[in-house]
């Protein structure tokens, strides 16, 4: 008894496990407008928590910076969602989160800068906002 696989058998096996692995490259199928304008507010909500983590531990730093991104995947979202049923309420809801989120980046500079607790609160404060604000549009989207 041969313990052995030949030749021919690996490259049956080769093929078939390469046929679907050559597949899974191909380019991938187009998102609806929908789906993405979901996933983009949802983006900017994940953005806004990491803003909340870092301002809880006092990392004003990195709070600044997800303070931009939540600005910048709010813009995103509002080209997404403007051909929603309810794109007015999604685009006044994600307008005051990213006025929120810029006047949160403000504090989160000041308190950095200047080592002040207050400006650090009050950005905190200003994400609690832009988290309600999101959650609304969250709701539409």
């Amino acid at each position: 008894m041969r313990r052995t696989t030949g030749l021919l058998s690996v490259l049956v096996l080769g093929a078939a496990v390469a046929g679907p692995v050559a597949s899974a490259h191909a380019a991938p199928a187009p998102v609806s407008a929908a789906a993405s304008c979901h996933s983009l507010v949802a983006k900017t909500n994940s953005a806004n928590n990491k803003a909340l983590s870092a301002d809880r531990s006092r990392g004003y730093k990195k709070a600044i910076g997800h303070n931009r991104s939540t600005q910048k995947y709010a813009v995103q979202a509002e080209a997404a969602c403007r051909h929603k049923h309810h794109a007015d309420r999604i685009r006044r809801a994600l307008d005051g989160a990213r006025n929120g989120a810029e006047a949160a980046e403000l504090h989160n500079k000041r308190a950095y800068v200047e080592h002040d607790a207050r400006a650090g609160r009050a950005a905190f404060h200003e994400e609690e906002d832009v988290k309600m604000r999101l959650r609304e549009a969250l709701h539409y989207a």
